[in-house]
């Protein structure tokens, strides 16, 4: 498997200096970090009143795999220690699909550091790891909640000697909790993803590039022996496709559970939270949307993984929202996770839906200019949740 994580211990030769910080050096990171990585991973981020852990347990490294097809983690130590990790970046690599054909993109993600090193100058020795240890030309892509204004602070304002931001979308997040059952929902069939379907799948999704841009060029044969790390926590039998009156494969999509290397912990609630979380709760239980969990507690949900359609085909997106929203409850669970950029025509029916909304920017980043050239802009782009 193509990574860049050593599974052996570094070695100085290993470390990356730069004469703008000299007590910390940049290195790869090793099997001998992921007890570090955990911890440092599991940041706290505000969101709407509550303060949130999103967590890789019981391995930062296996769960990076998930998000990444070729993980690519950079950690920051002191240079009189190098086994301590200060602080984190994955520049990982994703193969997707790119103006409809196969390509790579470089995804910034799990930029974290120990506060008690805020005041270094961590960021501008990463940075100047990436000018000087990466081509020039790398298009970089990132996407950050509009909550988290630490993050946004770092990556989406520009910076002497960092690659240069460039917004793209505007991107939302939706729990969705109900969903109203369409007119058309009975004109279409639903059969379960097996070994003999595959190949329908996989030419379904050759069929989707067209319209999305940055898809992943999913290969569903992947989940047939179970193997490949990237596909964690799915099988066969969490996919669904969509047939049409005419017996035509119209739709797609997975009911994805993390919970076995990816949690999304409770670390504290806001003041009127706390006092009308009894009440919210005593509502969502009659209702059947998402309860908010004890302190310390974490949410239970899915994602939607490769929720597609035609982008104009909305009757076919509210028939796949309220078909995921019956499978969902079938699992024990109350809720799920859908991500859809602003412009996808698709977002507008999720007003049939009860949902909680978190909004986040897509952004590039480059050293060598605007990329924008290098997209087709009337494609729309793609984002899984269970990925961001």
């Amino acid at each position: 498997m193509d990574i860049d994580v050593l599974d052996a211990p570094f070695d100085e030769t290993a470390l990356y200096h730069s004469k703008n910080e000299t007590k910390f050096a940049v290195r790869n990171a090793t099997v001998e970090d992921d007890e570090q990585l955990i911890k440092i991973s599991a940041e706290t981020v505000p969101s709407n009143g509550i303060t949130l852990s999103y967590e890789r347990h019981p391995s930062y490294l296996a769960a990076s795999h998930a998000q990444y097809n070729r993980p690519d983690l950079k950690v920051v130590v002191p240079v009189d220690d190098p086994s301590i990790v200060i602080a984190m970046m994955n520049l990982g690599w994703r193969y997707c699909y790119i103006n409809g054909q196969p390509d790579l993109m470089r995804y910034v993600a799990d930029l974290r550091m120990n506060p008690a090193y805020r005041g270094a100058k961590v960021m501008r020795l990463l940075m100047d790891y990436v000018h000087d240890e990466i081509p020039q030309d790398t298009i970089f892509e990132s996407v950050v909640l509009n909550a988290n204004t630490v993050a946004a602070s770092i990556l989406h304002h520009e910076r002497s000697g960092f690659p240069l931001p460039y917004f793209y979308d505007e991107i939302r997040t939706f729990t969705v909790s109900q969903a109203v059952k369409p007119k058309t929902f009975n004109q279409y069939q639903f059969k379960t993803l097996t070994a003999e379907r595959v190949d329908d799948a996989n030419d379904f999704i050759l069929k989707m590039k067209d319209h999305y841009n940055f898809l992943p060029s999913y290969d569903f044969n992947a989940l047939v022996d179970g193997q490949n790390p990237f596909w964690a926590g799915l099988n066969l039998d969490d996919f669904y496709l969509i047939y049409d009156q005419h017996n035509q494969l119209v739709g797609l999509y997975g009911l994805w559970n993390q919970k076995s290397f990816k949690q999304t912990r409770v670390i504290d609630y806001s003041r009127p939270l706390k006092l009308m979380k009894p009440f919210y709760n005593a509502y969502a239980s009659v209702r059947g949307v998402l309860s908010l969990p004890k302190i310390q507690g974490t949410f239970d949900y899915l994602m939607l993984h490769s929720p597609l359609c035609h982008p104009e085909h909305l009757d076919v997106f509210a028939t796949l929202v309220f078909h995921a929203k019956q499978q969902t409850k079938r699992r024990g669970k109350e809720t799920y996770c859908i991500t859809l950029a602003e412009k996808d025509p698709r977002i507008g029916w999720m007003k049939n839906t009860t949902s909680h909304v978190l909004k986040a920017k897509h952004y590039f980043h480059s050293f060598k200019g605007n990329p924008y050239a290098a997209f087709d802009r009337k494609r729309i782009s793609y984002f899984e949740a269970g990925r961001i």
